[in-house]
């Protein structure tokens, strides 16, 4: 706001020397009360100070109604302290720090309870939050099964077994396969040899994918032990990858309407781990690729299956110790359509080795497969 142009209409007038005279009477006067009213505060301080902390004094036991005031006098007069009771904290800032942090679950005295409060999985676990024992730290131990342990073969002793057992050769009768191979996965190839350092996973060369290995034991079980087999060499996996399952259970269905039944049906495969020495053993001097299964236990024929997987594992670790995988039963629920394992009660899904093993490697674990895979249909019960 602008002042320009305004006037000012004050008059000058004079003060009457009998007013001068009342002032300065009033303003000596008024310095005398200002006087007396300091002396009497400070004395009202004094007096408190001496007689309230002796009032205050909590002399009861676990009795804290008078902290809020002797907080006042402390605060008020740095000078003096009023007296706690045995057990009240001295430090108000303390008292209310403590307070709050004890309504969190916090205890400040014991510094393994805020790891506790800190790390959830420690909270579920017994551990020791006594200020007392923390030297003694410690948690639950937490353990491993050997079923969920992978141990790598590598280095494994050298296992000396009998491969072929002639005693359960039997005849051979073509009209009557007892034995279907097939593989829903056709092109899940292996490494050429074992200078092969490729990543190559799928291949249509049978003579490097497990078809493969397929053709092994095809041959060592008829010529060696008089069992007929059929090996479908159906390419299932190109094109829609995804209904490979679909495709090779059309031709289990075939199969299945043709013959009826099968005392063994297997789809083989391969595994996708990279590293091929914690699925490699040592059988006979020679490198051999472990295997293992692979189930649906939701499938209606379940029960079954893991009765006929039980025995056949229980013949390669006698037979063969080390050719099963540590984690030999790969379990799924339903998988893709049960991987047709739904079809057959001696239906089973066997993955060999892994796609960095060596055709060779995977070719050996088919010898081996073709024995256990005779002890099981032609030894004694």
């Amino acid at each position: 706001m602008s002042y320009r142009g305004i006037k000012s209409k004050v008059k000058n007038k004079i003060m009457p020397s009998a007013k001068i005279n009342s002032f300065k009477y009033f303003f000596k006067k008024s310095s005398n009360v200002r006087m007396f009213f300091c002396v009497f505060t400070l004395l009202i301080i004094f007096l408190a100070g001496v007689i309230l902390p002796k009032s205050a004094k909590a002399d009861s036991e676990g009795n804290y109604t008078n902290s809020f005031y002797i907080s006042v006098i402390n605060n008020a007069l740095s000078v003096m302290k009023g007296s706690y009771a045995k057990g009240q904290d001295t430090n108000s800032e303390d008292t209310q720090s403590s307070s709050a942090l004890s309504f969190l679950g916090v205890d400040i005295s014991n510094p393994i309870s805020i790891v506790v409060k800190e790390i959830a999985y420690l909270d579920k676990n017994e551990v020791s939050t006594d200020v007392n024992n923390s030297k003694t730290f410690s948690l639950n131990s937490f353990n491993l099964d050997d079923n969920q342990v992978t141990k790598s073969k590598a280095n494994a002793t050298n296992v000396v077994s009998k491969l072929y057992n002639p005693s359960l050769k039997g005849t051979l009768n073509m009209a009557r396969p007892r034995v279907l191979i097939y593989h829903s996965h056709t092109s899940e190839a292996y490494r050429t040899s074992g200078k092969d350092t490729s990543t190559t996973t799928a291949s249509p060369d049978q003579t490097r994918n497990v078809v493969a290995v397929g053709d092994v034991i095809t041959e060592d079980l008829e010529k060696n032990y008089g069992i007929s087999v059929i090996h479908d060499k159906n390419v299932n996996d190109t094109g829609d990858y995804n209904n490979a399952y679909k495709k090779s259970g059309v031709t289990l269905d075939k199969y299945l309407k043709l013959y009826e039944k099968f005392d063994l049906i297997i789809d083989l495969h391969r595994d996708s781990i990279v590293n091929k020495k914690a699925v490699l053993t040592k059988l006979n001097g020679e490198d051999v690729a472990q295997f293992m299964f692979v189930v649906t236990d939701k499938n209606p024929r379940y029960a079954q299956q893991k009765k006929l997987i039980n025995s056949m594992m229980a013949i390669s670790n006698k037979l063969y110790p080390g050719l099963i995988r540590d984690n030999p039963i790969w379990v799924y629920h339903w998988g893709m359509g049960f991987y047709n394992q739904n079809r057959s009660n001696n239906a089973l899904l066997i993955e060999v080795g892994t796609y960095t093993n060596s055709i060779q490697e995977v070719k050996n674990t088919g010898k081996y497969l073709s024995r256990i895979i005779a002890e099981q249909l032609n030894g004694k019960k």
